[in-house]
């Protein structure tokens, strides 16, 4: 009788001790802060196995330009405004007219194509704050001061009036997590930011396949745009921020233009009972900073 009382015991407080543990690697991979580390060098990013294509004099990328590993450069006219890096496994020798003021190097890139995966994954695992299904007509989301994970089902603009705005202040991040497409077709349609925010605080986690990215007609889009499963088509469009394609093709055609921001961060949310000054800053939205400035349950 005392063995099996004893057995009982033991097995309670492995189940305990394995449930604790894997309470532990959530709040971990809650916490951890979303960054695109050495992916965050480029304003244009093709991963691995991209076909990169630039067309049409005026297309126009400010920063720097990657090609992942085995990676297949597609240009024919363009202008880029900072280095153009290609991975040695890449295909670069297709000749074009594309400008590129700092000119060509050959780097491994698969460092930064291993931290944009990661990134993604890092955004994927966090609970959302704001939940949206379809988004079809002009929204606005209010911030709440700290770190925001949005779920959004897919974007669909196609009229003067719609768009998506980011609002808030200059502490606030928008992580937005979509699991569908996000098309925009009209010149006047917008994904953009206001109040004190900042395009570079701002990033669209795509994780569909195919072409999650379909931007045309002129519209303009804020913030980093990370599309690691699929194709990002760009005819003509704005991006104020920043793209990385993941598989496809990464088109910038038509006048498309890149404006560089670089996405600075997801900042580090805290876990129950982590530190904290504000209710943003914890993981879970259903918990509060205490006044003794820990995020705990309400």
């Amino acid at each position: 009788m005392l063995e099996r009382m004893l057995s009982q015991r033991d097995s309670f407080w492995k189940v305990a001790a394995t449930a604790a543990s894997a309470g532990l690697m959530a709040a971990s991979v809650s916490a951890q802060a979303v960054s695109l580390g050495q992916a965050a060098d480029f304003c244009v990013l093709g991963l691995d196995g991209v076909k990169l294509s630039m067309s049409n004099p005026q297309t126009s990328v400010s920063g720097n330009v990657g090609l992942g590993p085995g990676g297949i450069q597609n240009f024919s006219d363009g202008f880029i405004g900072g280095t153009y890096t290609v991975d040695p496994t890449a295909d670069n020798s297709k000749s074009n007219n594309v400008v590129i003021v700092g000119g060509t190097l050959s780097a491994d890139l698969s460092g930064a194509v291993a931290d944009a995966r990661a990134a993604s994954f890092a955004a994927s695992a966090l609970a959302p704050t704001q939940t949206f299904g379809v988004v079809k007509d002009a929204l606005t989301i209010v911030g709440n001061g700290g770190l925001n994970v949005i779920s959004i089902e897919s974007i669909s603009f196609s009229g003067a009036t719609d768009k998506l705005t980011l609002d808030g202040g200059a502490s606030d991040v928008f992580i937005v997590n979509v699991s569908g497409s996000v098309k925009l077709s009209h010149k006047l349609s917008r994904i953009q930011v206001g109040g004190g925010v900042s395009e570079s605080r701002v990033l669209f986690n795509l994780t569909a396949a195919h072409d999650p990215l379909t931007i045309s007609g002129g519209a303009t889009i804020a913030g980093t745009y990370l599309a690691p499963n699929g194709g990002v088509r760009l005819s003509p469009a704005v991006v104020v921020g920043g793209i990385i394609g993941g598989a496809g093709e990464t088109s910038l055609t038509s006048a498309a233009r890149v404006e560089c921001v670089p996405f600075a961060g997801g900042g580090t949310c805290a876990p129950p009972g982590g530190a904290c000054t504000v209710d943003a800053d914890c993981c879970d939205p259903s918990q509060v900073c205490t006044e003794g400035g820990t995020c705990e349950g309400r």
